[in-house]
């Protein structure tokens, strides 16, 4: 698979849930990665961060996704992805970037459009959780070697 599709699929897990593509990336190691995230610390605070995200995703107080706090750390987290997979195919950094956040913005409308519709016909925690499997498998596509 290439860095860009790598990117693309990052940015659409990271649109769903926003720390879960970089946990991935930490999680196995991959080439491209600051020194200081490739240790067991990095590895246990990133499993800690999608942890927390997926217990807090489904507390009726966490704010929309869409909002601008919201979008902006999907980009963020995106963008870094991005970057982490280019570096490590030894590309542009820029254009996964640029990938990355697009499909960042476009997972998390879809993913909002999507659990809405679907809560009204099933049950809103079974719906959460099939979103943080796509989430997550998603996260671990873009992580694969």
């Amino acid at each position: 698979m290439r860095y860009l599709e790598k990117a693309a699929l990052a940015g659409a897990a990271t649109g769903l849930r926003s720390t879960s593509a970089v946990a991935a990336l930490i999680s196995v190691k991959a080439p491209g990665l600051p020194a200081a995230l490739t240790g067991p610390v990095a590895a246990g605070l990133a499993n800690l961060g999608v942890t927390g995200e997926l217990k807090q995703d489904k507390k009726p107080s966490t704010p929309s996704r869409l909002s601008p706090v919201g979008l902006g750390g999907r980009v963020a987290f995106a963008s870094v992805a991005g970057a982490m997979l280019a570096r490590g195919a030894q590309h542009a950094v820029l254009p996964a970037v640029v990938v990355a956040s697009v499909a960042a913005l476009v997972g998390a409308r879809l993913g909002h459009d999507l659990r809405v519709a679907a809560a009204g016909r099933f049950v809103p925690s079974a719906v959460a959780s099939a979103e943080d499997a796509v989430a997550l498998s998603l996260a671990a596509a873009s992580a694969r070697a």
